[in-house]
């Protein structure tokens, strides 16, 4: 396997002016990659193979009433998106090029 490994931000707390983040780091498959795509903020947007669907429940609302009459299970196909900062990306190229 060819693994790219990453780091991702997630957003635990603070303020929009002083916003606090914890990293990770994580990986995919370099072969999974359908496509990239640059962002206007430098990141790229990278996306997999890997359709799948998740089920969840919702609620399911009677139009007439608009009140609960009990809770369904929706599936929904999805495809990850992996967004890379911008030194992530400058690697990625480099890992990737065919040059």
């Amino acid at each position: 396997m060819n693994q790219f490994f990453y780091t991702r931000k997630e957003l635990v707390s603070g303020t929009p002016e002083n916003p606090e983040f914890k990293e990770f780091r994580d990986s995919f498959n370099i072969n999974k990659v359908v496509r990239t795509i640059t962002m206007n903020d430098e990141r790229t947007l990278v996306l997999l193979d890997d359709l799948h669907e998740r089920a969840q429940e919702v609620p399911d609302i009677d139009p007439k009433t608009n009140k609960m009459r009990a809770m369904k299970r929706v599936k929904d196909t999805f495809q990850s998106e992996i967004y890379l900062d911008p030194s992530d990306a400058v690697r990625f190229q480099k890992v990737t090029s065919l040059d």
